[in-house]
């Protein structure tokens, strides 16, 4: 009796002072991936594109340099992508507006293996790079060089493109796409992300035309652009704004100090002064000019993003679904906690858009927790929450998928871990976790190819619902109870299915 005494008492001290933290998410947009060369072809009236700002030859260790960085952070960074210049087959001339050369489009000289080594290194990476969308050209050019900024709206005369023509840039987008066997034919949905070059996004989510539209059409799910470059549009005027356009849910942007065309720069105002939960970088921002200091550029991001990680109401999301889906509970949920160790978490104003077009993922929340000290128990509504972290002091807590509604959440603190949970330490995302004596199971979206930690029993039996969510191997540690489940996924923008372990 004494030692329950002084066990309740302990978690009472632990618990005491104690509250759950409701974060922001923190990501960066990677701008102006895809270029083969880097020159800047729009200064000094000149009638290109902008590229990247730099005289420069991208080469596959550009892109491992931003992987290497991903992997470190422990997030799915979002590239994207021009793709003109990794046109192997001059689909571009069939569509002349998306270049300045028009129907003589021939780009014979930058086709090399070089190309193919670069695409298949991106599939490769898709558990740290996600293969986002940003444009074929990132102009527009009503006639041969002649370009007009840009490529997604007309922002010299205020008024959108026509919408076959635009319609046509997708398709050339995907026909590029499909020179990589990136297409439904071989398991590829259409890229889920995307931002408008030069923010030229033509917002009009009452019309019958918008870029909403022709993004929901192609399967895009998610957007962000600098709201204050299309004003005339009447976008959502709060900084860290955001809004639905024809089920594409857009967030608003804003650079911080690190600009387009200069290497190894970083944001120059302090996380706190921040105000969107999306930054804008460009590729070259994380790169090095002399390729002999790219580890110490690299070394500067992962610092920056763990500084992130250690702030108290911001937390790194592991990938663009999570970022949004944080945005949208952030501004219309509402959590109260009642007592330490007991919240109401109120989801009841949740647009219907978001579970119409299945917008909506993980809430995250998180606590501070001390040396040697866990959360020992959660659950939500009595059943236990998807998954769990630890990180610089905090543990982070993934809930499930939440419908309209009041959730009640409850844990405690102790210096013992959960007996079953997922640890959370990749970019994937756990959409539900169930188990009892006899069974595990939770559902998945896999990004690539990447390890589940699951603390558990030893399975007898492991499957998986979907046949190209392959587990690959499995490695259960005795003495630790863990069980690590390495499981790859064929779809560069997610594969999701359930996984069972019957014990």
């Amino acid at each position: 009796m004494i030692l329950c005494v002084a066990l309740v008492e302990k978690i009472d001290e632990c618990m005491e002072n104690r509250k759950l933290i409701f974060p922001k998410a923190f990501a960066v947009a990677l701008d102006d991936m895809g270029w083969v060369n880097g020159s800047h072809m729009g200064k000094n009236r000149g009638q290109g594109p902008s590229r990247a700002g730099v005289n420069k030859h991208f080469t596959i260790n550009d892109y491992k340099a931003v992987v290497n960085a991903a992997q470190t952070i422990g997030t799915r960074l979002l590239g994207l992508f021009i793709l003109c210049e990794l046109d192997r087959e001059n689909s571009c001339a069939k569509y002349p507006t998306t270049t300045m050369y028009g129907i003589d489009w021939d780009n014979s000289e930058n086709v090399s293996d070089e190309q193919l080594q670069i695409m298949d290194f991106v599939k490769k990476s898709a558990a740290h790079l996600e293969f986002g969308m940003h444009g074929v050209g990132h102009e527009f050019w009503p006639e041969k060089m002649h370009r007009v900024r840009a490529e997604w709206y007309n922002l010299i005369d205020k008024k959108p493109w026509p919408e076959e023509t635009l319609r046509d840039h997708f398709k050339c987008f995907r026909e590029i796409l499909t020179q990589y066997e990136i297409n439904e034919e071989n398991g590829h949905s259409f890229p889920e992300s995307f931002v408008a070059c030069a923010y030229s996004y033509y917002w009009n989510p009452d019309g019958d035309y918008s870029l909403g539209k022709l993004l929901n059409e192609n399967g895009v799910k998610y957007a962000n652009a600098s709201f204050s470059y299309i004003k005339e549009l009447n976008p959502p005027k709060e900084q860290n704004g955001g809004g639905f356009d024809h089920g594409v849910h857009v967030l608003n942007r804003i650079n911080y100090g690190n600009e387009w065309f200069r290497y190894e720069t970083m944001p120059t105002v302090s996380l706190d002064n921040q105000e969107t939960d999306i930054i804008e970088s460009h590729f070259v921002n994380w790169l090095a000019q002399d390729s002999t200091l790219q580890t110490r550029v690299t070394e500067n991001w992962i610092n920056y993003f763990k500084n992130v990680q250690r702030h108290e109401n911001r937390y790194i999301a592991k990938n663009t679904e999570q970022l949004h889906s944080q945005w949208l509970y952030n501004k219309y949920a509402k959590i109260e906690e009642k007592e330490p160790g007991l919240a109401i978490i109120d989801n009841s104003c949740m647009p219907d858009e978001v579970y119409k077009f299945k917008l909506l993922g993980n809430m995250v929340l998180k606590i501070k927790i001390n040396t040697n000290e866990h959360v020992s128990s959660v659950t939500i509504n009595n059943k236990q929450i998807s998954s769990y972290f630890e990180e610089f002091g905090y543990a982070f807590l993934y809930l499930p998928q939440l419908e309209k509604g009041k959730y009640i959440l409850k844990y405690t603190l102790g210096d013992s871990n959960m007996q079953t949970y997922i640890f959370n330490n990749g970019t994937y995302n756990i959409y539900r976790f169930e188990h009892d004596k006899d069974f595990l199971s939770f559902d998945i979206k896999m990004y690539g190819s990447q390890v589940v930690t699951i603390k558990c029993l030893a399975p007898k039996s492991i499957a998986s619902s979907n046949p190209y969510l392959k587990i690959i191997s499995d490695d259960y540690n005795k003495a630790t109870g863990i069980l690590s489940l390495e499981i790859s996924g064929r779809n560069i923008c997610g594969e999701s299915g359930t996984i069972r372990l019957s014990f």
